[in-house]
Formats: C-alpha cells, structure tokens, sequence
C-alpha cells in the first residue's frame, strides 16, 4: 500500500519510518498541511493521514474523490476543522485517534493541580523578586483533603478519576451519558451539586456547541470561595471574561488552562510563528494563580507514537477490510 502523509513534525518522523519498516508498506510524509494545492501530491497514493490545525476545505475533498482516493485518518481527535458536509459529498471517509493516551492529558490536569494548591506561582514569583522570606508563608492545601468534580468520564475523565483518588481526594463526577455498573471510585452528581461541592473542578468534556462557556458565570457564582478550575479539554469551555473577573475578585483561588478560548495558530505553533498577541493571554500570563500552556497536555513520547501508529493501521484497516472500528460520520471534538 502507498500512503501519504501531511503535516508531519520532527517528532513524528521517526515513528513514520518506524512503521514503515514494521509493515513493510510505502510511506510518503510532508511537513507541509494538507490544502487544495498540496492534495495534488497524493495522486497516486492507496489513502491520505494527516495532522493539522488549520482547514481541511472543499477542494481537498474534490480533489481526492478525483484521484480515486476514498480514505482520510487524522492523526488527533477533533473533527472541527473538516468540512463534513463536503467530505461526505465526495464520498470520502475519515477515521480519527479518540483516545491516543488518556494518561497523557490526566497526568497534566493532576499535575496544574498540585501546583496550584501549593501556590507554587506565587511561590516563584517572590522568589523571583529576591524575597526569599516571603516565599515561604503561603500555606498550602493537601489534595487528599479536597473534593474534586470531573467532568466528563469518558477514557481521559476515568483516568483523571483514578488519579486524583490515588491522593487520597473525595471524587464526584457529571456525564450527560453515565457509565452504567459499579463505580466505587466516585458518585455521579448534577453540574449544578458538582459546581457547589467541588474545591477542584477537572474539565474532560468535548468541546460541542452545547458546552460552549458550560463554565460561565452563572458556574462561578455556584462555586465555593476558592475553587480551582482545570481545562486541558478543549477552548471553547469557559467563558474567559468571567473566568479572569472571578480571579481577579478572588472568588476563584486559581485555574490551569491548556486549552485557551482564544487561541490560534501562532499559539499552537509559536516555533514557528515566534510570537502571540492577545491581551487577555497576557493579563492571565501575568497573574501567579494562573497556570497557562499551550495545548501540550497531550505531548508526551507515547501520545506521540499513538498518534501515528494508530492512525495508520486505521488507513490500513480502511484500505484491506472497507472498514475501522474509529470511523467518524460526525463532529467529533
């Protein structure tokens, strides 16, 4: 089989040769993203895989239909940025990587979360300031002494579940779809219960229109003094403004954000792009209650891996059986 690969980053590459030595099958890759004038490099080729922020437009599928190219697998999760309607126009079917390492995006939530109840930004900041006296008063809380709420119990939320209940933590849970059986580790409660009896509220939800700002203001007013608020979901979660207002009144004692409303291409890529301007990044970026990342909780050596590995015997099993057990026939973010 010939297949093709876009997007490709440093770190990729060497799981792109590894899998085609492991195979035996042909592999093309490209840095470059997928578009209407780099689809043309696929003519040719048994099926496409991909990674990429930025659109996969109209003509993209136009094309492959044209080439006899009926397979897309990207190497991620979210869907947002195809043009579905289009996809399905020209019969083109696509599979995604929905869970690539779980542990990867828990470990980091878990990890925004010790930091902030041991203040360690404002920790850093004295030390910084040459204030080394100071640095040492600002007492710190135990996890194991905590209520945290996940949201969401998909394969991230239960993974983040079985962490925080290792600290020794209380946890309680909401899905719109609960797991069914025994669940000893937490107890399912309402979004209104979870807003109100957490000290710690762990987002793992998709980002679909309907939990757009699901963390508004009317969520903060429903939290206790001194919640903190973990997103390494997805940016369309918590409405910004009100996130920063109740910061700064003090109703929120800090929040970690990997996923940031606002951000854009020259945030997720800034190798690249050298620099991001938005002034709310930057009000946040100065505040030592704010833990902010560029979307990375994912990154680790295994996610990585997963990524291409997954995705690619999904193009295969596309390609040998007309069928994987991953295709996407909607939104899936």
């Amino acid at each position: 089989m010939k297949i093709i690969a876009y997007g490709a980053r440093v770190d990729e590459i060497q799981y792109f040769k590894q899998w085609a030595k492991d195979t035996g099958n042909t592999l093309e890759y490209h840095t470059e993203f997928l578009d209407e004038n780099t689809v043309e490099w696929a003519k040719g080729f048994d099926g496409i895989n991909s990674l990429q922020t930025t659109p996969y437009a109209a003509g993209v599928f136009e094309k492959m239909h044209a080439y006899g190219i009926k397979f897309l697998t990207i190497r991620n999760v979210g869907t947002d940025n195809i043009d579905m309607t289009a996809m399905k126009q020209y019969g083109i079917r696509l599979s995604n990587v929905p869970a690539y390492s779980p542990a990867a995006i828990a470990e980091f939530a878990l990890t925004d979360t010790l930091y902030l109840l041991r203040n360690m930004g404002k920790v850093q900041a004295q030390l910084q300031a040459g204030d080394y006296e100071k640095a040492g008063t600002f007492i710190g809380k135990e996890l194991g002494q905590q209520t945290v709420g996940v949201m969401g119990t998909g394969h991230i939320g239960q993974v983040a579940i079985k962490l925080f209940k290792g600290f020794g933590a209380k946890v309680i849970a909401y899905d719109p779809y609960p797991m069914k059986g025994d669940h000893p580790d937490f107890d399912y409660v309402s979004l209104e219960d979870l807003f109100k009896q957490s000290d710690v509220i762990d987002l793992h939800v998709p980002g679909i229109e309907q939990n757009t700002h699901i963390i508004n203001e009317a969520a903060f007013n429903l939290m206790k003094p001194g919640a903190i608020v973990i997103n390494t979901a997805r940016p369309n979660l918590i409405d910004t403004q009100a996130m920063l207002s109740n910061l700064k009144s003090g109703k929120l004692a800090g929040v970690g954000i990997d996923t940031y409303e606002y951000e854009t291409e020259d945030l997720l890529n800034l190798a690249k792009h050298g620099s991001f301007k938005d002034p709310l990044w930057d009000e946040l970026l100065g505040m030592p209650n704010v833990v902010l990342s560029p979307h990375i909780a994912y990154y680790t050596e295994t996610a990585v891996h997963n990524m291409v590995y997954f995705s690619l015997q999904h193009l295969v099993d596309f390609l040998t059986k007309g069928e994987t057990s991953t295709e996407v026939t909607g939104p899936a973010k």
